[in-house]
């Protein structure tokens, strides 16, 4: 057994490519982890009936939505509480999805060339219900029952609840107009409680928008090193792709040594190499402050090294039973691909289908994401769960990879 795994290992240390997978995959995890971005908004979860602000005109909504929702659009150039109070009356329906865009404080904005301008792209190139414009000036008249020159309606799709849009808006109007000062008392009452915005993780964990960040770039971290491991692991496999056509392996089978011997003594190689990747990962992480990793330096690295365990060992098997060096490095590029994208790596799955949510149960990147917000919210059982998702997987690796051996040399036989 230590004859084989330090023939392996002399095998893989003279690759360059080995050699280039286990540097420069910590050293890019390293540079993501030192950036500073803010993907806050991605995971922020939309508390019914509030509005949603949006930073310019320019802005398009409809990434907002996505469960059918109607979609409104607002241009508030009076921003007043007034207005502020009718919007927040219409999201608190749960009819609309209102989304605002504070244009108060820039005069005359609403020229016909910008009304025009806007609602060309917001009917073109947008998903709207209607948009809708309120004036400046707008609470001044609104008493005066002259509201009709102060806010317009443009319906932008034939949803039947356009109708139903204008008849709250006008109830509300009318309202105002018979009892404004209580409306308005009310109204700003509800505006003096502040409001609480609160951030999901996949598994439901509250998170501050600084770990939410965090996680992000832990995701994208995982996502280098995976590739790495992946790839390190491929070499592992190239090992003993060699030794089966050189007739080594034959050899090998002569001396008694099993088929499940034999692909533990790779399957230790890997762990080896998962070893000294996270030692690099490990000596790169010193650049990096554990408040920018948002965890102990050491959590951080038995992550990696747990994460590292499973994807080697997974590409080793894979190209062990593929039996073709391309053929290998296919599979383990398409692995690395599919398991990053199903993981939620990138952006999150929350409003997926649910077969893709089964999909990304089944990828290990996703439970180490979902062990690093319990980290951050300072449970310790993420690490049973961890060395469980990887004790599982490790052991259908072992299974199958000494399963397969032996139907490869039950095959060859036969062939012979």
């Amino acid at each position: 057994m230590i004859t084989l795994v330090k023939t392996s290992m002399k095998l893989l240390l003279r690759t360059k490519a080995f050699w280039f997978f286990l540097i420069i995959t910590p050293i890019l995890s390293t540079v993501i982890l030192k950036s500073k971005f803010d993907s806050s908004a991605a995971y922020m979860e939309r508390e019914e009936g509030k509005i949603i602000e949006l930073k310019t005109e320019d802005d398009k909504v409809a990434y907002n939505g996505g469960n059918g929702e109607y979609l409104v659009k607002v241009y508030d150039a009076s921003g007043s509480r007034l207005s502020e109070g009718i919007l927040e009356n219409l999201a608190k329906t749960g009819m609309y999805l209102i989304c605002r865009v504070d244009l108060s404080g820039r005069g005359d904005i609403f020229t016909e060339g910008f009304v025009t301008r806007h609602m060309e792209r917001d009917g073109f190139e947008d998903r709207l219900g209607a948009a809708i414009y309120i004036y400046p000036g707008f609470e001044n008249v609104i008493k005066d029952d002259e509201a009709g020159d102060k806010i317009k309606i443009y319906a932008l799709s034939d949803d039947k609840r356009t109708e139903l849009l204008v008849s709250d808006i006008e109830f509300l109007i009318s309202e105002t107009s018979y009892n404004g000062a209580d409306f308005i008392n009310d109204i700003s009452a509800a505006f003096d409680k502040k409001t609480v915005v609160t951030f999901s993780g996949a598994e439901g964990n509250a998170l501050t928008a600084e770990q939410v960040n965090h996680k992000t770039q832990i995701g994208y971290a995982f996502a280098f090193m995976t590739l790495g491991f992946v790839f390190c692991g491929i070499f592992v496999a190239h090992t003993a792709i060699r030794e089966e056509k050189n007739g080594v392996f034959t050899r090998i089978s002569l001396t008694k040594t099993g088929s499940v011997e034999y692909f533990v003594s790779k399957l230790i190689s890997s762990v080896i190499i998962s070893l000294m990747s996270t030692g690099v990962m490990g000596v790169c992480s010193l650049l990096i402050s554990e408040d920018d990793l948002g965890m102990n330096r050491f959590k951080f690295l038995f992550m990696i090294f747990m994460l590292g365990l499973i994807f080697s060992s997974v590409s080793m098997l894979l190209g062990i039973i593929i039996g073709d060096v391309m053929s290998a490095n296919v599979a383990a590029f398409t692995i690395w691909c599919l398991s990053a994208l199903l993981s939620g790596l990138y952006f999150p799955l929350n409003d997926t289908s649910g077969l893709i949510k089964v999909l990304s149960s089944l990828m290990p990147q996703k439970w180490f994401l979902n062990a690093a917000e319990m980290i951050f919210k300072g449970d310790n059982k993420a690490f049973g769960m961890l060395i469980c998702i990887t004790a599982a997987y490790l052991a259908v690796v072992i299974s199958m990879g000494g399963l397969g051996l032996k139907l490869r040399r039950t095959s060859e036989w036969g062939d012979s």
